[in-house]
């Protein structure tokens, strides 16, 4: 007679959606970082008229681990590709996270590859940027960033709206601390100046980490 424990056991062995959203989050920033990584390694190879052994073998690392990541990612299976059924709402608030996730994509290129100019690789280094690329991604951050997130908001339905403002609400806490702390330690010459992007980046994880705890349960 079969045991309905092991009738069971293949739904215990997929991760929780707040591991899985948590996992396409994290490896979706990864795959961003590694695409602007590739692309800063081949600039480099055209100035110089070709590949150094040691630029080849990180290409090479790179590009296993992008496949790596978008293979991870298609593993995980996020709503949007499991062909659950969805509201037309749903899967245009859906297709709408994703495409904030190629907007970031494209600014973190595009950040990258200005960044060469001064031998910068990284995405949010404090390098000085070209006058046309900053005004270019200001533009779309200051123009796209709130149409998406209206478009967003407008398809999205309670149980997400709820989740997004709880995770936005205790990051606001978060900032409320880190900001003013920060700020006194580093009058007191404690800790180095206080770095904007670290902590938007904070805040902003604190709230994606909490928008997804919340929305998992």
């Amino acid at each position: 007679m079969t045991n309905s424990t092991e009738i069971d056991a293949p739904e215990n062995d997929q991760p929780s959606p707040f591991r899985r959203w948590l996992g396409v989050g994290t490896l979706g920033f990864i795959l961003i970082a590694l695409l602007g990584f590739v692309t800063g390694v081949l600039m480099s190879a055209a100035e110089r008229g070709g590949f150094t052994t040691r630029g080849g073998v990180l290409l090479t690392v790179a590009i296993f681990l992008i496949a790596l990541c978008a293979w991870g990612v298609v593993r995980l299976k996020p709503a949007i590709l499991t062909g659950e059924p969805q509201s037309k709402k749903t899967k245009r608030a859906n297709w709408v996270l994703v495409a904030c996730g190629v907007l970031g994509g494209v600014i973190g290129l595009t950040l990258s590859i200005a960044g060469l100019e001064n031998g910068d690789f990284g995405v949010f280094s404090n390098g000085p940027l070209p006058p046309t690329v900053a005004i270019i991604v200001v533009s779309a951050i200051a123009l796209l960033t709130p149409l998406l997130s209206f478009y967003w908001y407008a398809n999205a339905d309670e149980f997400e709206k709820r989740a997004s403002g709880d995770g936005a609400i205790i990051a606001m806490y978060v900032y409320s601390v880190i900001a003013p702390c920060w700020w006194l330690l580093e009058r007191a010459a404690l800790i180095p100046p206080q770095e904007p992007m670290i902590v938007y980046l904070l805040v902003i994880t604190v709230w994606g980490l909490v928008w997804l705890y919340r929305k998992a349960n």
